[in-house]
Order: structure tokens, then sequence, then C-alpha cells
């Protein structure tokens, strides 16, 4: 499938990491002067050595990233990525904490990045909601602060949370107090599970309310789990270059979306972190699309449909992104008179 084919299909974005994905000019705008030894420090090798190396490059950006204007900037060009390819939709996702060093507070910063999302809507075009990372390992105030200001700004502009980190010496059954916090205020929840080898976080993380899964892919040979999402209509968030480069997955011909879908799974495809994995939603398809026959436009179309109807939208608001979605294909398929 032609790249400009791929990059023409209205698409759906749900899982991509703010401080993943400052492009190298907007770092330049941030970083000012500074932003030239970086250069070569804002991208992951393919593969990389370890998850480590991987994690690296964040923390060449977040430095940069401790003030509102920083913060602002950097949400702003992530949408202007978007539009560059067609995304009808985006759901942006950071850690507050994790700006907070120069003296920021958690709501202060929410704040300055649904300030640049909306004004990136203004001046791009692409609707999006912002998703607030609770991160595995740090104390328990960190992540109840995280939660109070997903609370105080649901339904302006936050859109959900998120639980990310290492999965494996934390598994979601240590958050489950605050799991519950999360669904008795009515708020959606994705937790990054089953990307590290680690298929029974995913049934852990469905069973205690989560409604989409960060990658996934450690279900693909597990027949009972897979039937629970099956079931359950958990949408896994699936982000191949950057399975490819921490090791979740190991061959791009091994890759597991296509027999997932196949399997009635509902896998989407997204890009994780666009600059440290120097991709975008174009590049995700089309990387599959050389290797996997069965990925042509109408896949293209089918998971994008599937990843708005998973979108912690309102239901009005995701059916308009499917009709979005679903228009360009019937004007296509007109005859001409």
């Amino acid at each position: 499938m032609k790249r400009d084919v791929i990059k023409e299909i209205p698409k759906v974005e749900l899982h991509c990491h703010l401080d993943g994905s400052v492009s190298e000019e907007a770092f330049k705008e941030i970083a000012g002067s500074a932003a030239a030894g970086f250069r070569n420090r804002l991208r992951a090798p393919v593969p990389c050595g370890s998850l480590k190396e991987y994690l690296q490059c964040f923390d060449q950006v977040l430095p940069f990233l401790q003030e509102e204007e920083a913060i602002r900037t950097a949400a702003c060009d992530v949408i202007r990525q978007a539009s560059l390819e067609n995304v009808i939709y985006m759901e942006v996702r950071f850690a507050p904490g994790l700006h907070c060093g120069n003296g920021l507070e958690e709501t202060q910063v929410c704040r300055a990045v649904l300030q640049g999302l909306e004004t990136g809507e203004k001046l791009y075009g692409v609707k999006s909601r912002a998703i607030l990372c609770m991160m595995r390992g740090k104390p328990a105030e960190y992540n109840k602060r995280t939660v109070a200001a997903a609370k105080e700004l649901f339904g302006y502009g936050v859109g959900g949370i998120d639980l990310a980190g290492n999965e494996v010496k934390y598994p979601p059954e240590l958050y489950q107090p605050l799991f519950c916090e999360i669904e008795k205020a009515g708020i959606p929840l994705t937790v990054h599970a089953g990307e590290c080898q680690s298929a029974e976080n995913v049934r852990r993380a469905v069973e205690m309310g989560a409604r989409r899964i960060g990658h996934g892919v450690a279900i693909a040979d597990h027949e009972e789990i897979k039937a629970l999402c099956v079931k359950q209509g958990i949408c896994l968030e699936m982000c191949p270059t950057s399975n490819l480069q921490t090791k979740a997955a190991g061959r791009i011909e091994e890759y597991p979306f296509v027999r997932l879908r196949k399997e009635g799974v509902c896998a989407t495809i997204h890009t994780d972190n666009r600059t440290v994995s120097g991709t975008t939603l174009t590049g995700e398809w089309e990387l599959l699309s050389k290797v996997f026959l069965e990925v042509d436009e109408n896949m293209v179309r089918d998971a994008a449909a599937d990843a708005a109807k998973a979108a912690f939208l309102p239901e009005n608001e995701k059916r308009e992104l499917v009709r979005r979605i679903e228009k360009r294909f019937i004007k296509t398929q007109k005859k001409p008179d």
C-alpha cells in the first residue's frame, strides 16, 4: 500500500506520549541554543539494546518541559504533527508529576497541556483529549494527585487516566484502590499491560475496570485472555515500531496485530512516541503493509473506526468520528456519471 494512500485516510490516534513526541522543531523552540547538543539523543535506535536505553531519550527532553509555555508549545506541536497525516482525533498522554520539577503543580501542568491542545485544534483542526498517566513505582500520594487532577478536569479536556511504567515489578492489583476511585468518578481507564511478556497483567487490568489496554502484545498466544478481551470489547492500543525497539515483539513478520484482528480482538494501531521511535501513524501502517498482505485500505479504515469507537469521548462525538472516516470511502466508491 502506497504511503500517500495511507496518509490520506482519516485516522485516529489513541496512544501517543507527549514527552516522547516532541519534534525536533518544537525542541529547538523550547530549548533554544541548548537544543543543538541533543540532536542525536531524542530518537532511540532500532532495535534498542534494552528498554532502559529506549527510556533514556525521555530523560533528555523532560528537563525542558518544566515550564508552562514549553508544555503548551509541545502539546500544540503534537497536534500539528498529527494534522500532517490526516489524523482527525488524537489522545495525548502524559504524567503530570514528571513536569513539576520547577514548582508547577499537577493541575497547572494539565492546564498548560490542555491550552496547547486547544490551540492546536484551532490552528490545525485536529480534535483531541488528554490522558493523565499514573506511574508505577511512584509513591501513592504521587498517583493520588494525578487522579485528583483528572477528577477536576474530566470533561474539560481530560478524557481519561492511564497507568504506565514497569508492569513486571508493579502489577495492576497494586493500584486497585486507585482504580476503584477512578471508576467511582466515571473516568475511563486505560492500562499499559502485556508489553513485557506479561499477558496475565492484561487479564487483571481488564477485570479491574480497564476499558483499553496499552500494547497488549503478550496476549497473542493466550486464548482465554483474548476471549476475555473480545467479550468485554477491550481495545488494544498497539504500537509496532515501539514494540520492536523495546523487544516487546521480536520481528515485524511475527507481529500479532493482523492475527488478533482476525480472531475478533479490537486491535488498533498507534505511534506510542513519535520522536523517540522516529515514526508517524502513516509510517506504522506502511511498516505493516509491507509485510502483511491483509493490511489494505479497508483494514486501515476499519481499525480507525474501531479506534474512534474506543475513544474516551461521548457517544455522539465517537459516532461523528466514525462518520467522517466512512464518508471518505463512500466518496471514493461512487462511480462517475
